[in-house]
């Protein structure tokens, strides 16, 4: 764990989650939390500041949850399988061989462990996330069940209301902006699928007349966008896909903010309280120019 951990930020997954406001931050600081699966899962000191919960403002929180596993993988399983069933002169049945090699690998590999960083905003009750993987969906269920909630929710946007090809086209056209607030970066990834196989295009310089005539004919020919890469103030560049997911984030001064946090760690308290500050507020900006626009009467799919 080194404490640049603490500000990586290259996707964000965003839920919709009502914490009850009362003792909010009270309750988070003394989370215990569940084992699952042999994975442990910790709401941590921060290593910078010594704190769990950070206040940002008037309506942010920031806090990260540390995950523990041992990193088995089904090769490590079936090897270690295959070698005990060579050597079993007991006669054990195979259930009882897999176990046993589970066990072991359990014993004897290294723990590992991950980092995962939340934004709270107070406000509009969004919940933001450095990581999509499973293991964090794990830390996800950990807080709804700390708070009893029954769930939290994912904003599911049809890609008929969101309309970016048509955006793409009016700005092709028109010159017309995508979105207010955020900018965008003149590149389009399109992709064209059917029953047999998906293609991509991608479509760079479409502020010049012929990377415009190339998006328009690929639209016109059955393209459709895939991802549309932006830029906020910038602080950051992204990725902005059609399922409004955001991925590919390069933060300006990360490298150089990083280096500085790993180096002098305690010593950088202020640089680390200004990062995290500006990439809560950048992600407010980035959610209400593209994400908040669509939520009125929108599907919301329950997680889980």
């Amino acid at each position: 764990m080194k404490n640049s951990d603490f500000i990586k930020m290259t996707s964000v997954s965003i839920y919709s989650m009502a914490f009850p406001t009362d003792k909010l931050v009270e309750t988070l600081e003394n989370a215990i939390f569940d084992t699952v699966n042999n994975q442990k899962f910790e709401l941590i000191h921060n290593p910078i500041t010594g704190e769990k919960v950070h206040k940002l403002g008037e309506n942010g929180l920031f806090f990260s949850i540390r995950a523990e596993y041992k990193p088995i993988t089904a090769i490590m399983l079936s090897s270690k399988y295959y070698a005990m069933m060579q050597d079993n002169p007991e006669g054990r049945a195979e259930e009882e061989i897999i176990q046993l090699a589970h066990t072991e690998l359990m014993q004897t590999l290294p723990t590992v462990s991950e980092i995962y960083n939340f934004f709270y905003n107070t406000e509009t009750e969004l919940l933001m996330m450095n990581s999509r993987s499973q293991r964090a969906k794990l830390a996800l269920t950990q807080l709804i069940h700390l708070f009893g909630l029954a769930g939290m929710k994912s904003i599911i946007v049809s890609d008929e209301k969101l309309g970016l090809n048509q955006k793409l086209e009016d700005y092709l056209n028109n010159g017309t902006p995508l979105f207010k607030g955020v900018e965008f970066d003149f590149e389009a990834t399109l992709v064209r699928e059917n029953a047999d196989e998906k293609a991509y295009l991608t479509c760079k310089h479409v502020d010049q007349p012929s990377g415009k005539e190339k998006a328009l004919q690929a639209l016109k020919d059955g393209f459709a966008v895939q991802s549309l890469k932006m830029n906020c103030l910038d602080d950051v560049k992204f990725k902005l896909d059609r399922q409004l997911e955001i991925r590919s984030m390069r933060w300006t001064g990360m490298a150089k903010t990083a280096n500085k946090l790993d180096r002098q760690g305690t010593g950088c308290t202020g640089i680390f309280y200004g990062f995290i500050q500006n990439q809560f507020d950048v992600l407010n900006r980035i959610e209400k120019h593209t994400l908040l626009t669509f939520t009125q009467d929108t599907k919301l799919e329950t997680f889980a």
